[in-house]
């Protein structure tokens, strides 16, 4: 519902006047406002004047430009022109000269419209509060009252002069106020004569018909709207306020015994209870109380009472309508709840409302509102890492470590940082697979659950013979563990994280095992476009809830984006956001220092330090008034240190020394330890990566994520994949479970296939929404880091981050697929080709079997084992002579 106030109360906000005063240029400029003048020409004396459709037509017409104006900036309303104020009655007064340009056309905000203005009145007078008060006095019917055609009407036109005396007057922006104030005051008398004829065709107006035809109610007119579709304005989605100064000039008056001057407040609440379902064992939620309202504020609404029980109040109030600029009908009080013991109801509370107009009479009122609750068990999980181990993770990863490498430490990174109740198992495959590690709660950072996982890890690796790869294998292992195990039934999410760095060579493929997936999948490709089976990874993860990434080729400044990977698939299966994760270098001597914000809405924060020595590095924590808080003086098993990673796990409000800390700026504080002299130094340089010169230096990684109430959600869907395809990114920040009212903005920062970047912001399309799309020109793995920050709605800074990808890849060198069962151009099928073309094309000569012979290897055998993969090779050497010279397959 927008409310159409008086432009002078418009002009009291700059900002809604420059609105206006670019939203009619704009029309002007595309040629709307000669089009709307030209229909008022073309049709001056032939419908909508001197008829009883004057006061709905031109209700129409005004409704035409006003969406128009709004379809540019939703916050725009048409304001109107009400002359009877002094301060209303001279153009060359301000603000009037300033935005209109007065009676001369210059210094205002249209001055190159075409349009005129007389230099004076020409003794004409702009109506008074007694001509408006005449206009509606004790008028029998809408015969009666449409006689303002010839009244009120007629002097703001006359009075104006130039233009807006001519046929052509909406030329001249005034018209459109003029004609507003117009529509109020018929607004008016239809809300003070609600029974009365509200139209009709009977009579003439001004003394003359000029021989138009009158319109029926039910028929179009002039645009195409009937007149009686104009009748009731506010069914059209706009009010008019109440006018003090005319309530006060009819006070007393027999003829106005209960006058109304604007649109009374309609207030109904929607949500008659407010109800908290199902709400996780210590989490915060917000509901709210709903109100829709029809008319124009101020309304100011109040708690008089409660909320009572368990429940608070998110801001106390009061609140008031409207809260913007942007029109609407609602308002809401928010209400908070934090979920207590699991699988109880809450004995539920009450709260009392009161509504109260700009005069502080109350208007309405709702007692005991009812609030329920019930509360359930936080969502366990159990997590299946699902491993290749395939002979091609011995290639070079990108950074100067094998794949094999890079995975060891990312799981290893993953096991460490599982939390104490999450269950995990370990699956391997490459031709087939293998469980190498039972689903079991992990326990404590030093369990035989987790060394066992650690140990599995450490030794997984390819095995001889097994150059093939069989996803599908490893996912129906992971599946048949979630089926058959005694505990599996304990955990609410079973989530499936798969790590690959190729394509499907062995059945089963994915394809044949996807019915047995019913939980949630999370995909890691490491490898660029010509080696990831990317659209059936992408297309299982999508459709189970979960998501892919793929690394790329990993660079020198990548050594720990897989750990980041699989952190971030942890934080959403647990149902926490990543706050920041930013990276850099540890040098002896000095503490990095590494910001974090945390916010009223956050619950629990993990602080992740990453490197290659956890056992070389001291963390600490900051909090926002400068407290250090090292492992000695939080909760015991807080501090957490693994084979890879260090953490500070903190629930909130972290109190020390009886002093609670939450929201605000964090510090993680990083160090190398220092004791030992150079022989310690030089084992730290060993162990890290990459050293600077003769400086102890070491790389690390800063991933804190927490579990929150303010959450932020990305996806990556794309229109094709090839080079020239599109990627479309889109975020969602929401809070307490609704999108987020606070300011914020997303940045993305995208890493395409050859390490050039581009940043950028995305686009708001709405509360807590926000998009991206780039168009692609490489081939291989695109990088996004999402970064959105801002404020909560309690004015507390935030910040979250998500990492997404995109693969584009080219095509199969045949044209076909390259992954799923019966039609790949997968490795298997290039070997077989490459032995078609070899043995058939004379490649091989009898010496050859001599060699073999010599090295232990049966010819003929082998020939025979090619033959039942390949179907067809013809052993090589002695008595095979050349079949085929120019075989197909040497195409």
């Amino acid at each position: 519902m927008h409310c159409r106030i008086d432009f002078m109360e418009l002009a009291e906000d700059s900002a809604a006047l420059d609105r206006l005063a670019a939203a009619l240029n704009q029309l002007y400029d595309e040629g709307v406002i000669a089009e709307m003048a030209q229909q008022h020409d073309d049709y001056f004396y032939d419908g909508i004047h001197w008829s009883p459709q004057f006061l709905p037509w031109h209700r129409h017409f005004l409704l035409r430009l006003e969406k128009k104006l709004q379809a540019i900036d939703a916050r725009i309303v048409l304001p109107y022109w009400d002359w009877t104020r002094a301060d209303s009655r001279d153009l060359d007064a301000e603000p009037w000269k300033s935005f209109f340009g007065g009676r001369n056309n210059t210094g205002g905000r249209f001055d190159h419209w075409s349009y005129t203005r007389a230099s004076s009145g020409g003794g004409n007078t702009l109506p008074s509060l007694d001509d408006v008060a005449d206009d509606l006095r004790d008028k029998a019917n809408f015969t009666e009252f449409r006689a303002i055609e010839c009244g009120d009407h007629f002097p703001g036109h006359t009075w104006t002069g130039g233009t807006m005396a001519s046929r052509s007057s909406p030329l001249d922006p005034l018209f459109y106020l003029h004609h507003g104030n117009l529509d109020r005051i018929w607004a008016i008398w239809q809300l003070n004569n609600p029974t009365k004829e509200q139209y009709s065709t009977a009579g003439i107006s001004c003394g003359a018909s000029f021989g138009v035809d009158s319109v029926a109610e039910d028929e179009p007119m002039v645009g195409g709207a009937t007149p009686g579709a104009m009748l009731v304005h506010t069914a059209l989605g706009y009010s008019y306020p109440r006018d003090l100064n005319l309530e006060a000039h009819v006070a007393g008056d027999p003829d106005f015994p209960a006058f109304v001057s604007g649109d009374q407040a309609q207030i109904t609440l929607e949500t008659p209870q407010i109800v908290f379902n199902d709400v996780p064992s210590g989490d915060t939620t917000m509901r709210a109380a709903l109100f829709r309202i029809e008319g124009c504020g101020p309304i100011s609404f109040e708690v008089e009472a409660g909320p009572s029980g368990s429940f608070s109040l998110f801001t106390p109030g009061p609140y008031a309508f409207p809260a913007g600029p942007f029109p609407t009908d609602e308002l809401r009080i928010w209400v908070l709840y934090t979920g207590g013991t699991p699988d109880t109801t809450d004995p539920g509370g009450t709260m009392t409302v009161v509504a109260k107009d700009d005069e502080g009479v109350e208007i309405g009122r709702w007692d005991d509102i009812p609030i329920l609750a019930n509360t359930v068990a936080r969502p366990t999980v159990a997590v299946a890492l699902v491993l290749d181990e395939s002979g091609s993770m011995l290639s070079d990863a990108g950074n100067n470590r094998t794949r094999i490498a890079v995975l060891r430490d990312a799981a290893t990174t993953f096991v460490d940082q599982l939390y104490d109740d999450n269950a995990v198992t370990l699956i391997s495959f490459a031709n087939a697979s293998d469980k190498l590690t039972d689903l079991a709660v992990a326990g404590g950072m030093t369990s035989m659950v987790r060394n066992d996982a650690r140990d599995a890890i450490s030794l997984h690796g390819p095995a001889s013979g097994a150059p093939l790869t069989s996803i599908g294998a490893g996912l129906q292992r992971a599946a048949d563990e979630f089926t058959t195990s005694p505990i599996a039934g304990d955990f609410d999410v079973q989530a499936t994280v798969v790590f690959t760095d190729g394509y499907q060579t062995q059945a089963p493929y994915i394809a044949d095992v996807a019915g047995l997936i019913n939980d949630r999948v999370y995909a890691v490709g490491i490898a660029d476009a010509a080696h990831v089976d990317n659209a059936s990874l992408v297309a299982l993860a999508d459709s189970s809830g979960g998501y892919m990434l793929v690394t790329g080729a990993l660079e020198q400044d990548d050594e720990f984006l897989l750990e980041k990977f699989f952190i971030q698939i942890l934080a959403g299966v647990t149902n926490r956001d990543i706050v920041t994760d930013p990276g850099g270098w540890l040098s002896l001597g000095e503490v990095a220092r590494i910001p974090f914000s945390i916010a009223n809405s956050d619950v629990a924060f993990d602080a992740i330090g990453l490197t290659r020595a956890p056992q070389y590095t001291v963390m600490a924590l900051e909090a926002p008034d400068g407290t250090i808080i090292d492992a000695s003086r939080v909760p015991p098993g807080a501090h957490r240190i693994g084979q890879g990673s260090s953490a500070f796990r903190v629930t909130l409000p972290l109190v020390v020394d009886g002093k609670e800390h939450w929201e605000g700026k964090w510090h993680l504080l990083m160090a190398l330890r220092w004791k030992g002299g150079d022989e310690r130094r030089q084992r730290i340089q060993r162990t890290s990566t990459h050293a600077l010169s003769s400086q102890a230096a070491l790389r690390y990684e800063a991933v804190v994520h927490a579990r929150s109430n303010l959450h932020l959600s990305a996806s990556l869907t794309h229109d094709g994949s090839a080079p020239g395809s599109t990627l479309f990114l889109r975020a969602v920040l929401t809070e307490y479970g609704q999108p987020l009212q606070g300011d914020a903005r997303v940045h993305v920062t995208m890493t395409r296939p050859d390490g050039t970047t581009e940043a950028a912001d995305m686009l708001r399309v709405g509360p807590g929404q926000y998009e991206f799309d780039v168009i692609t020109s490489l081939s291989g793995a695109h990088r996004f880091r999402l970064r959105a920050e801002g404020l909560s709605a309690r004015g507390h800074t935030f910040t979250r981050e998500h990492l997404l990808s995109g693969l584009v890849g080219p095509p199969a060198a045949d044209g076909g697929v390259r992954a799923g069962t019966g039609s790949g151009d997968d490795l298997s099928m290039t070997l077989c080709r490459l032995w078609k073309c070899l043995a058939g094309g004379g490649a091989f000569h009898g010496r050859f079997s001599e060699k073999l012979a010599e090295w232990g290897i049966d010819a003929e055998a082998a020939a025979r084992c090619l033959h039942e993969l390949c179907a067809g090779p013809r052993a090589p050497g002695g008595g095979g002579g050349r079949s085929n010279p120019r075989s197909k397959d040497c195409r």
